[in-house]
């Protein structure tokens, strides 16, 4: 199987083979662990050592998922988060997140099957809107070195009144040694122009209802999310916004933001998270699976970032993505915006952008750009974020990192617009431009709505997509940046997307490599994933590009 197939393979499963040697002392059978709530005990360490035991039976057991369900004393939650990976130190890093209009949550119990002691966590608020509050809960745990734990976790206490049977939830850890199993989604939601989706498509539930019963079969450790994890395009048709909307150009972009625009669409994405969050399959994936996820466009509306100049720093614009900020720091990545950095997040000297770089064991470096919160026409990332993200890999790379994984919300490996001009000059009048274009490249109706409103051009340039002709040379920057890491450091670089609704591969070689990829630095893989819930282009949309491509791809360089 080539490189291509071997990668596609092997991203979903871990090594199932466990190693029983230096880890036999840490394992357990039938472990007693007994609750403490006294106030000097509450910190039962789930960071000491291993107690000494004689098995460790963690074995996936098949979930009752119906049981599988929010915590009905808060308003959303629990959702886990997934930060990083701490080698050296053997500790996993992550957290947990409610909503809810009380003051005073219970703490987080963990069990950790290696420790004597359920462990606990207190609530940190990290913000409120409208009586309701954002409470984070850190998790830290030791890892094992061949052998995953199934971690246990529940609220010491439910409305109030500790209960004798409460509700509990679970998430798997890796094993430091072996492979972390991951999932990648992106594409969570329906777009306006999808009809009737719940008789054409079955409703967003069957790929994750496929998933968790994967999961069932293979713990996956994490979920990536990159990119439209919600689809937030419908703040645009609050009764404010279509106002603003109908207005004209000129008036457009003199009115200022007001507390009436800020309420109104602040509400939009608060009550829209809450929803999404708490509805089908995916709520409880959410509680089962930490997420490291980064963002595009539909986490704040269609194409957002991508608009002229005059609209983008429009005080209107600028208003909506400070509110659509606010709330996806706050749902997708547990942080306000003064604990970023606690939360792992990373941000250049331009003060813009939310990027992260974190370790799935030792072997693999994950990062995942912010491409949406510095975007304009011209520029998908600054200068100043590809410096930093370029320390910041190398200084992350560890002695046994051998692949470098870039998560990004749009493919980078895609066929050039100018092909796309040619199949649609090809295609002749019989079909639309404006909608084959936006299809391609995983627009939605909402996009060709708003273009009525901002200008056609939009449409014209695609300048949402690094396959766009205004991109080239900052393609060419950002993947000989990572060609230099790979050739410096000797790691393989793959990257993997989402957005345009269709699966694929794409590859970046050198034309000089003789056929041996193994020793070619600039061999990088590009695996792009379908839409998780949204429906797919039609079959003439895909196959249109692809004859463009064909071509191309002995030239790729």
């Amino acid at each position: 199987m080539d490189a291509v197939g071997n990668f596609i393979q092997g991203i979903g499963h871990r090594v199932s083979d466990l190693i029983s040697g230096e880890d036999h002392e840490h394992h357990v059978q039938n472990l007693q662990v007994t609750e403490t709530h006294h106030e000097e005990e509450e910190g039962a360490n789930l960071l000491e050592e291993d107690v000494d035991v004689e098995d460790l039976a963690i074995e996936a057991a098949k979930q009752e998922y119906a049981n599988i369900k929010p915590s009905a004393q808060f308003k959303m939650g629990p959702v886990l988060r997934f930060q990083d990976i701490q080698v050296e130190q053997r500790r996993w890093i992550g957290s947990a997140l409610i909503v809810t209009e009380r003051q005073d949550p219970p703490r987080l119990a963990i069990r950790d099957p290696t420790k004597r002691q359920v462990g606990y966590s207190r609530p940190q608020l990290l913000d409120s809107w409208q009586g309701n509050n954002f409470y984070r809960y850190e998790i830290q745990l030791s890892l094992l070195a061949h052998r995953e734990k199934n971690i246990v976790y529940w609220f010491e206490t439910e409305h109030g009144r500790r209960v004798a049977q409460p509700q509990t939830w679970n998430f798997f850890v890796p094993a430091l040694d072996e492979q972390h199993n991951w999932a990648f989604y992106s594409c969570n939601g329906f777009t306006s122009d999808v009809e009737d989706p719940e008789t054409n498509f079955h409703g967003a539930n069957p790929l994750w209802d496929d998933l968790l019963a994967a999961h069932d079969h293979k713990p996956f450790h994490t979920m990536v999310g990159g990119g439209d994890q919600i689809y937030n395009d419908d703040v645009l048709a609050t009764p404010e916004m279509k106002a603003y909307l109908e207005m004209g150009k000129d008036e457009r972009l003199a009115t200022q933001w007001s507390n009436e625009y800020k309420y109104a669409t602040e509400k939009y994405y608060f009550d829209h998270y809450v929803e999404h969050f708490t509805t089908g399959t995916y709520s409880q994936a959410l509680s089962l699976i930490p997420s490291v996820n980064t963002w595009d466009d539909h986490d704040i509306f269609d194409g957002f970032g991508s608009y002229s100049e005059d609209y983008q720093l429009s005080s209107v614009f600028q208003g909506l993505g400070a509110a659509a900020s606010r709330f996806y720091l706050l749902f997708q990545q547990h942080a306000s915006y003064q604990t970023t950095r606690k939360a792992g997040l990373l941000t250049s000297e331009t003060g813009k952008g939310w990027n992260t770089v974190t370790h799935f064991g030792k072997r693999t470096l994950i990062v995942l750009p912010d491409t949406r919160s510095e975007r304009s026409r011209e520029t998908i990332l600054s200068d100043e974020t590809y410096a930093y993200l370029d320390r910041e890999i190398r200084q992350q790379l560890l002695p046994t990192t051998r692949h470098v994984i870039v998560v990004l919300g749009t493919p980078i490996v895609y066929p050039a617009l100018t092909l796309f001009e040619d199949a649609l000059d090809a295609a002749g009048s019989s079909l639309s431009r404006s909608s084959m274009v936006g299809k391609i490249f995983g627009k939605c109706k909402a996009f060709e709505n708003v273009l009525g409103q901002f200008g056609p051009e939009l449409l014209d340039d695609l300048v949402d997509s690094w396959a766009c002709n205004i991109h080239t040379e900052e393609k060419k920057k950002f993947i000989e940046l990572l060609q230099a890491i790979s050739k410096q450091s000797g790691v393989r670089v793959t990257f993997i997307a989402g957005d345009v609704h269709v699966g694929g591969a794409g590859r970046l070689f050198s034309t000089d490599s003789n056929g041996d990829r193994l020793r070619d630095p600039n061999d990088m893989v590009q695996i792009v994933s379908s839409a998780i819930v949204n429906g797919p282009p039609p079959g003439a949309h895909i196959r249109i590009p692809m004859k463009g491509t064909k071509k191309k791809s002995d030239s790729s360089k």
